[in-house]
């Protein structure tokens, strides 16, 4: 469930400790730690405490990792109902659609932000934070609500 690598890797990023992070959780810096080791998960209430006191999602802290580009496919086939995905192939062109507003409203704004960072109008750090912090960092929260 949750990611030792993706935990240590955000709570660094917010440049705190393991017991910082657990006294703004409200968790020990042993279970903080064990978590991070993966030798301990925590559970969905200890989960969300971390998260909201790392500002960022729980799905941030979560491990995505398919193992491999048939299980991605895999995972958008089985979001392609609710998600109202489909693919687009037009001469050299390849992508994957959606007509959900919620998702093309993330896509708009990463797109915008991507821009903003090639452009050099944020900083890699500020363009990471937006990625860790999504959707809480959100233009579109309103509507990104879950």
């Amino acid at each position: 469930m949750i990611s030792g690598k993706k935990l240590k890797q955000i709570r660094l990023f917010r440049k705190l400790t393991q017991k910082e992070l657990a006294i703004m959780s409200g968790l020990t810096d042993a279970a903080i730690r064990n978590y991070e080791l993966g030798n301990r998960s925590p559970n969905k209430e200890q989960l969300r405490k971390i998260a909201d006191a790392l500002n960022c999602d729980i799905s941030a802290l979560i491990d995505h990792e398919p193992n491999s580009i048939h299980e991605f496919i895999h995972i958008i086939f089985d979001y392609e109902k609710e998600m109202k995905l489909r693919p687009l192939v037009d001469d050299s062109t390849y992508a994957l659609l959606s007509h959900d507003m919620n998702f093309n409203d993330f896509l708009v704004e990463w797109d915008e932000m991507r821009k903003k960072h090639y452009d050099g109008e944020i900083t890699d750090e500020e363009f990471e934070d937006w990625k860790l912090s999504y959707p809480k960092k959100s233009r579109n929260l309103k509507t990104n609500k879950r």
